[in-house]
């Protein structure tokens, strides 16, 4: 494997890009200890810097920019206050007390809120840690731990609000990338219902499906949240409005995927004999392949191929129009429902042709 292909593998990992800000910023603080000789400035400065980026939060540059602005005041206000009670034990027990319950009320109004006010009062533990290992400074002092706290989650922040503005879409990338990649697995464990084996453990399938619908669902809302995060009071641009549709065409997939309640065991024993519920079992497969080949694309920049999938649409339906003409009396009744899951299946082949261009169906599903 070439470097550049591992490069941008490593790329599209979720934590690479954080785990990258944090190395950025750590090693900018240990360089500029290192040339002022001053290393005793170092833990203080790494401290600020870890509870910033703790306290880092999903947004547009201009959010980040704001959410850095409050992070800094209520670090200054944490850490300066730990300072000044932390020679008066009952002062400062009431005060932990009444920041925890006022920084847990923060975060009930919105998540980000509850990250800024976790971030906090891990700040104002690294404070207390630090005063207990050199003591309660002079008055003349009292600006200094602070100062290094608060200037090492500045640097951090500066780092993070231009990497947002460099790469403002690389978290929908990835959100969306994401998306895809549950439907593959959900769209692989609906296959195995559809095997016409007898005495096939429908339940403990239907479960693990059930599981899967679960995370499914996780990644569609982790998803939604991001998007409307970036639509708050501004336009969608066109790149925007692009993940916009791949959201649309992702729910409305996962919503066809989900709808059918098949007898799959009448089913299984109906059509032991013929091709058919392989048929429908290859293009659940070869869509949950595309789907898996398109988070690949959205992350690499390539296109999907959907030629399996169609093709084995086109077989089913070859298969379907066999089977009316030689299908016995006694099992006509499951007709109807064989039929209604290989309309389902159209209709999400359709909605998978779609993601090829999303940008020519932007508003509509």
């Amino acid at each position: 494997m070439s470097p550049s292909l591992v490069l941008r593998r490593f790329w599209t990992l979720e934590p690479a890009a954080y785990s990258l800000r944090v190395f950025i910023a750590l090693a900018g603080i240990t360089l500029l200890c290192w040339w002022r000789g001053d290393m005793a400035s170092l833990i203080p400065l790494f401290l600020g810097a870890i509870a910033s980026a703790l306290a880092e939060t999903d947004d547009d540059w201009p959010g980040r920019l704001a959410a850095l602005l409050v992070t800094l005041a209520c670090f200054v206000l944490a850490s300066l206050a730990m300072e000044l009670l932390f020679t008066h034990p009952w002062p400062l027990a009431v005060t932990l007390g009444l920041a925890a319950f006022g920084m847990t009320m923060l975060g009930a109004v919105s998540q980000r809120y509850a990250t800024i006010a976790n971030a906090t009062l891990i700040l104002t533990i690294y404070t207390l840690i630090s005063l207990e290992q050199r003591g309660s400074p002079a008055l003349g002092e009292l600006w200094r731990e602070p100062a290094l706290l608060v200037g090492g989650a500045a640097w951090y922040g500066a780092i993070s609000v231009a990497w947002c503005a460099l790469f403002s879409r690389q978290p929908l990338q990835l959100a969306m990338a994401r998306v895809y990649r549950e439907l593959a697995r959900y769209l692989g464990l609906k296959a195995a219902l559809f095997e016409p084996l007898r005495g096939l453990d429908v339940e403990s399938r239907r479960l693990e499906l059930a599981r899967q619908n679960g995370r499914v669902v996780e990644a569609l809302n982790d998803a939604k949240e991001r998007l409307f995060r970036r639509l708050e009071g501004q336009r969608a641009s066109p790149r925007l409005a692009r993940y916009l549709r791949l959201y649309f065409i992702a729910q409305d997939i996962h919503e066809r995927a989900s709808s059918s309640h098949s007898p799959y065991a009448e089913l299984a024993e109906a059509f032991f004999h013929h091709d058919v519920l392989f048929r429908v079992q290859r293009v659940l497969q070869a869509q949950g392949e595309a789907c898996r080949t398109l988070a690949r694309g959205l992350l690499l920049k390539r296109s999907f191929d959907l030629a399996p999938s169609e093709q084995a649409l086109v077989d089913l339906e070859a298969s379907l129009a066999h089977l009316r003409g030689t299908l016995p009396a006694e099992r006509q009744p499951l007709l109807p429902a064989l039929e209604a899951v290989a309309d389902n299946l159209a209709t999400l082949g359709r909605a998978l042709a779609g993601a090829r261009h999303p940008e020519r169906g932007v508003g509509g599903r």
